[in-house]
């Protein structure tokens, strides 16, 4: 009379598919609301913390079906002619080794079904000076604007503006100014905003510790594919910029139209420079632009574009 095989591993995995989806994604899931991961991934300049939390949020559904499919390998030995406890007994002594070669086989990608399902992620790009911020417009203007050796005058020059025309505005309107305002005529024509746009979002500036502003969105998948490591973008024309203030929850109308696209700088080092950040709701001195204004997706205007060379020019 024949004697039946012992279970072994070869026998095991000899009955498993060559390959299963451990993990199922909806239509309906996405990352639109995992803002948080995305602002990690963004400051440590690659996926990583992105990658994990999607692990984590499937980890359950993957065991699951783990289980699943080893229940069906241990029907498949009984059809073989073994005892249930013959097969209980193999499985519980090789368990790790029958799931990793399970997870082995595994062919879904959570994460990119995710990505695939996100729209246009919300953001902001500020500029960031050794002159810290700009006040509001009332204090600003009670000391009078400077050019030189302010954070005012690294705003003019982000914005590609003619200092002398800038004076021009601001005393036409009655406005104190101090120090040089050089004649910057290579600059006329070129600049990214009206100069009567620049002067009502300085105007209506109404609290302190702002920043220079742009809003756009981005497409996620661009930007994993990029490893969240930017040497810079370009924000399109017509989109919105002007002054926002994270910290105290206020700026000013946010509402200055771009003219042309807009290169801007993400290097790590040296100011004046450019930061991207996710438009990620807060509290305590870290507000989006979303809390304080109560604006929809669209206010974010059209996507950025993403730069892949190493460097790009500054803004004269």
């Amino acid at each position: 009379m024949d004697t039946k095989k012992e279970i072994d591993m070869d026998m095991v995995t000899g009955l498993m598919d060559e390959s299963y989806s451990l993990a199922y994604v909806g239509y309906d899931e996405n990352l639109n609301k995992k803002t948080a991961a995305i602002a990690k991934c963004l400051e440590a300049k690659n996926g990583d913390a992105l990658l994990e939390d999607v692990e984590e949020w499937y980890f359950p559904q993957m065991e699951e079906s783990v289980s699943d499919i080893m229940e069906g390998l241990k029907k498949d030995l009984a059809d073989l002619g073994y005892k249930k406890w013959e097969a209980e007994k193999f499985f519980e002594e090789n368990v790790e080794g029958i799931k990793e070669a399970i997870y082995s086989r595994d062919d879904s990608n959570p994460l990119k079904d995710l990505l695939g399902n996100t729209g246009k992620i919300p953001v902001r790009a500020e500029l960031l000076s050794n002159y810290d911020c700009i006040n509001s417009h009332r204090l600003e203007s009670s000391g009078g604007y400077s050019y030189e050796e302010s954070y005012f005058g690294d705003m003019v020059d982000a914005l590609n503006l003619n200092p002398a025309k800038v004076k021009e505005v601001l005393t036409g309107r009655g406005e104190k100014t101090t120090g040089k305002f050089p004649d910057k005529c290579s600059r006329n024509g070129k600049e990214q905003v009206s100069y009567e746009q620049f002067y009502i979002e300085l105007e209506n500036s109404c609290c302190g510790a702002n920043l220079l502003t742009y809003a756009a969105t981005i497409d996620l998948q661009k930007l994993y594919e990029a490893d969240f490591n930017l040497p810079g973008i370009i924000i399109p024309k017509g989109n919105a910029c002007g002054l926002f203030s994270s910290m105290q929850g206020g700026g000013s109308l946010m509402e200055m139209e771009l003219r042309d696209d807009v290169k801007l700088h993400l290097a790590s080092g040296g100011y004046p420079r450019f930061r991207l950040r996710v438009e990620e709701d807060g509290k305590g001195y870290d507000y989006s632009i979303r809390q304080v204004y109560g604006v929809i997706d669209s206010f974010y205007g059209k996507p950025l574009d993403i730069i892949n060379q190493p460097q790009i020019p500054q803004t004269v």
